[in-house]
């Protein structure tokens, strides 16, 4: 939950709202990249894959893993696998003008980290002077974080071809959805697990956002009944 807290939560919220109280209303506002597939609606399946911001993803873990005991591990797998692409240059001072794609959990783990290197009081201005500045230091990855529109939540994403070598079952040639370039990267990355078991602090997260959810449902269920 911590990954979207720093992504503000865009569009899940909406998602969660239709998920609890399927409306007009609520379906109206699902961002695209969300509003389910003909596949999601006929066929019953953890409600974790809705999460997902890639269709043919959904439909495939639908068609393949719907009963996969493994189901919030390829889930968290997914999320690890969220990249945006970029030109390195904009990134790194010097480096050439080639495309590259970062993961979102590599800079949210730089933004996270408590090292002290120095550099993490006052905000920064890209390039970094180097790519382990710009995994080490928060000032840096938080200027990478924003410049890539990471903060705006899944409009920007595409997935890591590292998770297709992973699941090759659920790769999809069809679409543009598949980051290209080359992977920039910090020295080790962190992958996500799901909790287990559930701890106190996780319960009571869950418990918050589904408050949280609850309360922009019914926000946008009135505002749709009052609307002239």
């Amino acid at each position: 939950m911590a990954w979207y807290a720093k992504t503000r939560f865009f569009h899940i919220i909406e998602l969660t709202a239709w998920q609890l109280y399927p409306s007009a209303a609520t379906f109206q506002r699902l961002h695209q990249r969300y509003r389910p597939t003909e596949t999601q609606m006929k066929h019953p399946h953890p409600r974790v894959i809705d999460w997902i911001p890639f269709p043919s993803i959904r439909d495939r873990l639908i068609q393949r893993h719907a009963a996969n005991p493994h189901i919030d591990q390829i889930f968290c797998d997914a999320v690890t696998g969220y990249v945006v692409e970029t030109t390195m240059s904009d990134l790194v001072l010097g480096a050439p003008q080639i495309t590259v794609y970062i993961r979102v959990t590599d800079l949210i783990t730089a933004m996270s980290s408590t090292a002290d290197d120095g550099l993490n009081d006052a905000p920064a201005n890209l390039p970094a002077p180097d790519i382990t500045t710009l995994f080490t230091s928060q000032s840096y990855a938080r200027a990478a974080f924003k410049q890539l529109n990471m903060d705006k939540g899944a409009s920007y994403y595409k997935i890591d071809p590292a998770f297709y070598g992973k699941y090759p079952e659920l790769f999809d040639q069809s679409n543009d959805l598949t980051a290209t370039g080359i992977p920039l990267r910090p020295k080790s990355q962190k992958v996500l697990t799901y909790p287990k078991p559930l701890d106190a602090s996780t319960v009571e997260t869950y418990r918050s956002f589904i408050d949280f959810s609850l309360d922009a449902a019914n926000t946008i269920s009135s505002s749709s009944t009052t609307a002239p």
